[in-house]
């Protein structure tokens, strides 16, 4: 059995008001190299409930670019409702998550 490997990364759990999305990408597409977008999300927080209204973005990360996403996501977040929550993720081809690398892979096609 060949044993693969594994590299750490950050995901990115980012739950916003759904009119905050093209600024949330545009973050996103400058420091990540690509995300998930799952639209008609329902919760219940510090606003009560939302049906609807909210989405959810996911995308890896590395370590180091957890800080300069956040630089730019945290001032929208401190006017409007949303929440980012970020845990530790296991992934193979760790080189796709690197948006300074992003150049460099080969297309699949």
């Amino acid at each position: 059995m060949r044993r693969r490997i594994l590299n750490t990364m950050k995901r990115l759990e980012i739950v916003v008001e759904r009119d905050q999305l093209p600024a949330v990408r545009a973050v996103l597409d400058q420091r990540s190299t690509g995300y998930t977008v799952i639209p008609d999300v329902t919760g219940f927080g510090h606003h009560g409930m939302r049906e609807g209204d909210i989405i959810l973005l996911v995308t890896v990360v590395t370590r180091d670019h957890i800080d300069p996403i956040l630089d730019h996501l945290l001032p929208m977040l401190n006017q409007r409702s949303g929440v980012v929550l970020i845990t530790d993720v296991q992934v193979v081809r760790g080189e796709y998550f690197v948006p300074e690398l992003r150049g460099a892979m080969t297309p699949r096609g």
